[in-house]
């Protein structure tokens, strides 16, 4: 029987409690799913699954039945199968309740109109991965990507449906739309505009409420617009006249053309400004009183497509000329037909996920490889063949892709580099003298580990650690890899003079090392009752020395960080106090979160930075903390 000790089980339960704290869901069901957890681990009777011969379910459906007069049971799970069994269990209610939550989400997507909703769920589909919520929590041995797929397939059904609804709806007038003639038809232009707008506040909301993931880049809207933009803009085109007469074609046609003229970038900015306070409200009516800060940013989004504005410009002239020239009637863009992108489907495709799913990190290190060989002669092939005007905006799309995909990477080269000097050995000899003793070379040729190895004798608790960073490293890598290989290709056809790629995170050394206590009379026993007191309360780990927590009151640079062992919120306000309201230590000059990021790592994992901890709220026990500081 695998008989688990105290230790493993309170290991795990906190893992789950760190789950359900992060689950999208309002306090009273998390504290539900808390008090459940902890009362099926740790205060009931529970079903013996290695000790019976029979199945829980078996016992379950006949409980009368005389082969089952002696059921073995253990107060609270003690053994491995019972933990398995309870892992099912949750899986299957959680997928019930993201079941209802979807179900709920699309009934409210109802009241958008359809072209909204279709973006709507566009966006949505794009950043749903089930990675990021549960390796964002620490719990990677919880995988799920049955949920996934369904998700995306229920997605993709409604906003196949939404855009065949904006279709019928294309000459009713938009809810945001703003024009001096509502009952005139909205041309392409006004489109164009709409549909940036929807851009807009899409991106704009995903950095305010995906923080953690998704960090404002000024850059976004100059790659967006030249690039994916202008390649659907011209799509859209020719789905839109596809089904259309040659007479009503050259209606809209030279209609449209005349808005590149009349409807100019200089001439719309106040009307932009007045379409995205719109669509960002929609469908509540907001009366528009222009602020700094809005302002400032959808200028901000209006001033890339002021750059860029001659390429829409110049592409739709192309295809009415082309229509002039009696090529129209087959209403397919050219230039779209000759790219090729299934190899950069698969490259796309192999970056899925950012951390080890189902194979060895080895062996997605060579795939990768071979991908981005075979993508490269399709890019190659594909600037040959397309025409000049068609090429900037196809390399744009591509490094548009790789970009957000990019923004998944957060291991940098030193933390490899650690890990290869923690274990005696380096890449060269990871990747050409594999050794069987070494545990790193181990760790990087073996598959990820399910749950029940963590418990088998002689497992490395390092293993995820090591698979995860050498993954996550070259995760990034392989993308900066073809990144470069985009820009050199732009400035062998003089797109570009010389274009930086983004670069592996940096860790750099902060001009603040530490706190410096302000009361040196006595300090040593203060801190030393501090210390006790954030054991005592489970705020910092256990291991903790009292050099190593005097250390960062010394205002000197540390040699080992703490280990906190509550949630970030706890630790943001234990800085607040100890920092602004009790002022026990000197003031930083704003410096306070570069120390608490140098001082401090987070026991779950959690990556601290300067906007998560400045955002955090006060905790359910704010009073222990502001006790505990007021020790010293």
């Amino acid at each position: 029987m695998a008989i688990i000790s105290d230790n493993q089980i309170n290991a795990y339960i906190d893992k789950l409690l760190n789950f359900v704290d992060g689950l999208p869901m309002g306090d009273n069901g998390k504290a539900y799913i808390r008090a459940k957890l902890l009362v099926d681990f740790l205060d009931t009777w529970q079903f013996d699954d290695e000790a019976n011969s029979f199945t829980l379910e078996e016992y379950l459906a006949n409980t009368s039945n005389p082969r089952f007069t002696e059921v073995q049971t253990t107060y609270g799970i003690r053994n491995t199968t019972q933990i398995e069994r309870w892992i099912e269990g949750f899986k299957t209610a959680l997928k019930k309740a993201r079941g209802k939550a979807l179900e709920n989400h699309l009934i409210e997507l109802d009241n958008l109109h359809p072209a909204l909703k279709a973006a709507r769920l566009t966006k949505s589909l794009a950043a749903i991965t089930r990675a990021e919520l549960f390796e964002k929590h620490g719990i990677q041995s919880i995988k799920d990507p049955e949920w996934n797929n369904q998700l995306k397939e229920i997605l993709g059904a409604e906003i196949t449906f939404s855009k065949e609804q904006a279709d019928l709806l294309t000459k009713a007038p938009n809810p945001h739309q703003q024009t001096q003639a509502s009952d005139d038809e909205i041309l392409i232009v006004e489109e164009l505009e709409n549909r940036l707008a929807i851009e807009a506040v899409e991106y704009k909301r995903k950095v305010d409420e995906l923080w953690e993931t998704h960090k404002f880049d000024p850059t976004y809207f100059d790659s967006f617009i030249s690039g994916p933009l202008l390649n659907e803009f011209t799509k859209s085109v020719y789905e839109r006249i596809k089904p259309l007469n040659n007479q009503v074609i050259n209606q809209y046609l030279n209609l449209s053309l005349q808005q590149f003229k009349t409807h100019t970038p200089p001439k719309r900015h106040k009307a932009f400004l007045l379409n995205y306070h719109n669509t960002y409200w929609f469908p509540n009516v907001m009366e528009y009183k222009e602020n700094e800060y809005d302002a400032k940013y959808a200028t901000h989004v209006w001033k890339h497509y002021n750059n860029h504005f001659h390429l829409f410009k110049e592409a739709f002239q192309k295809i009415y000329d082309d229509f002039k020239t009696g090529l129209g009637s087959n209403a397919t863009p050219p230039a779209t037909n000759k790219i090729k992108d299934d190899n950069f489907n698969i490259f796309i495709k192999a970056l899925e996920y950012n951390y080890p799913l189902e194979h060895a990190p080895l062996s997605y290190y060579y795939q990768w490889r071979d991908n981005l060989s075979y993508l490269k002669k399709e890019v190659l092939s594909n600037l040959i063949h397309l025409e000049q005007d068609a090429r900037k905006p196809y390399l744009n799309r591509l490094k548009f892709e790789l970009n957000e995909t990019l923004q998944h990477c957060h291991t940098s080269q030193e933390e490899l580099n650690n890990l290869y000097t923690k274990y005696e050995t380096s890449e060269e000899e990871l990747l050409r003298n594999r050794s069987y003793t070494n545990a790193l070379h181990i760790a990087i040729n073996d598959e990820p580990p399910k749950f029940k190895d963590t418990f088998e004798e002689g497992f490395n608790p390092d293993t995820e650690n090591i698979q995860h960073t050498f993954y996550n490293f070259h995760y990034g890598k392989i993308i900066l890899s073809a990144l470069d290989f985009l820009n050199e290709q732009a400035i062998e056809y003089g797109f570009i003079q010389k274009e930086e790629t983004p670069s592996q995170p940096i860790k750099n050394k902060p001009s603040a090392l530490s706190f410096k206590y302000i009361n040196k009379v006595g300090g040593y026993e203060n801190i030393t009752d501090l210390l006790k007191s954030l054991k005592k309360n489970n705020l910092v780990d256990e291991k903790t020395t009292i050099a190593n927590f005097r250390s960062i009151f010394s205002g000197k640079e540390i040699e080992q960080k703490i280990i906190w062992t509550g949630n970030i919120s706890e630790l943001a306000y234990f800085i607040k106090t100890l920092h602004n309201t009790a002022k026990k230590v000197e003031d930083t000059k704003q410096k306070q979160w570069d120390i608490t990021i140098n001082c401090f790592d987070m026991a779950n994992g959690t990556f601290l930075t300067n906007q998560k901890l400045k955002q955090q709220q006060a905790p359910a026990n704010s009073a222990i903390i502001e006790k505990a500081v007021n020790i010293l």
